[in-house]
């Protein structure tokens, strides 16, 4: 692997980690951009070409299970060595959220943008160990977290200043897959047979205990509650910590009954800017702003006494993908 300068053309370059469902399907989308993919990291090592990787090729190999290391030019380099040599303008971080791989990904993390480059996340795990630091000086504005909310971020990280200065609580309905549980339930299926429906749309994370238990739902919380509060004399949240009640324990004739009624049930992550954070099932109003349809999540923030909501849609591999994509491009045109 060579040691390149960063370009000075027009054509931005691309360092891809984790090239599974949602990062071949960023590969895919990357056609008729400013951009040159120049190298691919897998567990099995990185592809790197400073002319540019032939994507198709790439697709067509890890579409049949292989690493990239067995295609040409590729060595069994792993992602923190390959982001220091590579030196790409944007590395987009496309691998899923797994908790004993947290520090891996403050890794790769940390040598992205030591060398300057943007960085792209969509696991959440990274935010909440490393968004306070990241998303302040010297990294503020290098970055994108628009996957890692679901299609919400864009729209905190335009917003930050003003909700650190103004936001005294969070509300989060960031879970979709425990939403489509619940709709399921209350057209009179039961929560097993709603997680089954949640698994074949291909809603459930790679590990499927992090939707169950409430997991991922609390990192999203430690993670929005930690960039707006933590790093300025108040602690880092720890998902672990959150107490949070498990899917499974959820009783189907309760939220069939509120359902008759006319009321909802959510998983809804809450925290106060003092720093109390729980996980738990709540009736709703049809009507709240809370009650995220199956196709979104909604982040709220309170300020002023009233609850600002963010949405997105960003939910499922290829809006992921383009949630990824956006925050580059966002970066091309804030840098023109």
């Amino acid at each position: 692997m060579s040691h390149p300068e960063r370009t000075m053309d027009h054509t931005r370059t691309v360092h891809l980690l984790g090239p599974g469902r949602v990062g071949r399907s960023f590969l895919r989308q990357l056609s008729g951009l400013p951009l040159r993919v120049v190298a691919v990291t897998d567990t099995g090592g990185t592809l790197h070409d400073d002319d540019g990787i032939d994507v198709e090729a790439l697709l067509r190999l890890k579409d049949s299970g292989r690493s990239v290391a067995a295609l040409r030019g590729g060595s069994p380099v792993d992602a923190c060595e390959a982001i220091e040599r590579v030196r790409a303008d944007f590395v987009v971080d496309a691998t899923p959220t797994e908790a004993a791989g947290t520090e891996a990904a403050v890794r790769r993390g940390d040598a992205a943008l030591r060398t300057g480059a943007f960085l792209a996340l969509c696991a959440k795990n990274a935010l909440a160990a490393a968004g306070h630091r990241w998303l302040r000086a010297p990294h503020l504005g290098r970055v994108g977290i628009h996957a890692v909310l679901g299609g919400a971020g864009r729209q905190l990280v335009q917003e930050l200043d003003l909700l650190r200065a103004e936001c005294t609580g969070l509300a989060l309905v960031g879970n979709v897959t425990t939403t489509v549980v619940i709709e399921a339930v209350e057209a009179g299926a039961s929560v097993e047979e709603g997680i089954e429906q949640a698994r074949l749309r291909g809603l459930l994370e790679p590990d499927p205990t992090l939707d169950l238990d409430g997991s991922d739902a609390a990192t999203k919380l430690c993670a929005v509650w930690n960039v707006l509060f933590a790093g300025q004399g108040s602690p880092r949240a720890v998902p672990g910590a959150v107490p949070r009640e498990d899917l499974r324990a959820l009783d189907a004739i309760v939220v069939q009954q509120r359902a008759a009624r006319g009321a909802t049930t959510r998983l809804v992550a809450r925290a106060t800017r003092a720093g109390a954070l729980r996980v738990s099932y709540e009736e709703l109003p049809r009507a709240s702003a809370l009650a995220a349809p199956t196709d979104r999540v909604v982040y709220g923030y309170e300020r002023l006494d009233r609850l600002h909501i963010l949405t997105g849609d960003a939910l499922g591999h290829d809006r992921t993908a383009a949630a990824l994509l956006a925050d580059v491009v966002d970066a091309i045109d804030h840098a023109r």
